[in-house]
């Protein structure tokens, strides 16, 4: 146990984009809530989000501050996923560059348990240090809005603590579900990143040749659907306000091969690693 702590530290601290981005946009919302509660005459947490030329804005209702809740929760999941893409390319691949592989070849760390500690904090720790933002804007919020409203503004906006932990409740469960999701696209990330420099840049031309060269053979973009719904299921999860049924709406056996595909991916991992 004492050994995977000193690991996670050790990325935490090599990996710093990982608390830095949420700790600045904590920072930034502070002062942007502060600015908008402030000046409460000419602003509405009810703004009615509709269409625009049949575009749905890609955020959900929220069980916390009207749509300024579903704003920051929106926020919070982009900077997961952002924070999940920047540190999944580079946490294997900083290794390589830096040469510190031999050193950790060279600790009693074996590289099965080095990867596993990569995916926790790629699928764990990230999702819960953005959930920690969320956490922190809805208390912000709240906090300013008892200074400036009115008692009956702030429960008709649900603006209680009771409502930030189901918000935040909310939030755990939808990261949870979109870990769930990236949990094979972190295996095959990693996988790229110990064969080239760029490995998102590779991934998306493999991706895009695939759905050419699928429509050329077949005529058909079955392949490049299938493609589209698996690799934006994340995102598509975010943006639902059922991210369980979201993820189970790509069918049992889609899900039980991604689960496959992401165990022999990490293996695969393991052996480039490894070196053997």
């Amino acid at each position: 146990m004492k050994q995977s702590y000193t690991l996670v530290k050790t990325e935490l601290l090599e990996h710093k984009i990982i608390i830095r981005l949420p700790l600045f946009l904590a920072l930034f919302a502070t002062v942007l809530v502060v600015m908008i509660l402030s000046n409460i005459n000419n602003f509405s947490f009810n703004i009615q989000m509709g269409d625009i030329d049949g575009w749905q804005p890609p955020i959900i209702a929220s069980s916390f501050a009207g749509v300024v809740g579903s704003i920051s929760f929106f926020i919070a999941g982009i900077v997961s996923l952002l924070s999940f893409f920047t540190y999944s390319a580079r946490a294997l691949a900083k290794e390589r560059k830096e040469g510190s592989l031999a050193f950790w070849h060279s600790m009693p760390v074996s590289d099965r348990k080095a990867i596993a500690i990569k995916l926790f904090i790629a699928l764990v720790i990230i999702p819960l240090f953005s959930s920690l933002l969320l956490l922190f804007v809805d208390v912000i919020v709240w906090i300013v809005a008892m200074w400036v409203m009115p008692a009956d503004m702030l429960v008709e906006n649900s603006l209680s603590l009771v409502a930030i932990v189901m918000h935040w409740g909310q939030f755990i469960s939808m990261m949870a579900a979109m870990s769930l999701a990236l949990l094979p696209i972190a295996c095959v990330i990693f996988c790229a990143s110990q064969l080239t420099d760029h490995p998102l840049l590779v991934l998306f031309v493999a991706i895009t040749l695939v759905k050419f060269i699928s429509y050329m053979l077949f005529d058909s973009m079955a392949i490049g659907a299938w493609l589209n719904r698996v690799s934006n299921l994340a995102f598509n999860i975010l943006t639902n306000a059922h991210p369980w049924q979201t993820l189970a709406s790509v069918g049992s056996i889609t899900l039980l091969g991604l689960l496959i595909a992401a165990v022999g991916l990490f293996k695969i991992s393991v052996y480039l690693r490894s070196g053997d």
